[in-house]
């Protein structure tokens, strides 16, 4: 049986739409092109979420083409979980304590 994917209420009403909502004024094609980016980005991991390797934190990163983001997901014991998607350029240590409160909010540690 395979693990299903669980995007984080953080990802869906925080983070993406804090993304469009940057890009939006500036650019509408540069918005529209980021949530196709994220779209494709979730089928992707629901036919293959081992496509990106894991890294020594436990966070596996899907970069986005449309623009400079990631989108941090890694395996659980019930699921795959989409925790949390930040600008490339944010501080490391801000990243990985988000991901931190976000997964032990889920039960996850």
């Amino acid at each position: 049986m395979t693990k299903g994917l669980r995007i984080l209420d953080d990802v869906a009403e925080r983070d993406l739409p804090a993304v469009v909502a940057y890009h939006l004024p500036r650019s509408r094609a540069k918005a529209q092109a980021i949530v196709a980016e994220y779209d494709r980005i979730v089928g992707l991991l629901q036919t293959n979420p081992l496509i990106r390797p894991i890294r020594r934190d436990g966070w596996r990163i899907c970069i986005f083409r449309a623009g400079t983001y990631a989108l941090y997901y890694r395996e659980m014991p019930d699921c795959w979980l989409i925790a949390g998607i930040f600008h490339a350029q944010r501080d490391p240590d801000w990243i990985q304590t988000q991901l931190l409160i976000r997964e032990s909010r889920e039960g996850g540690i």
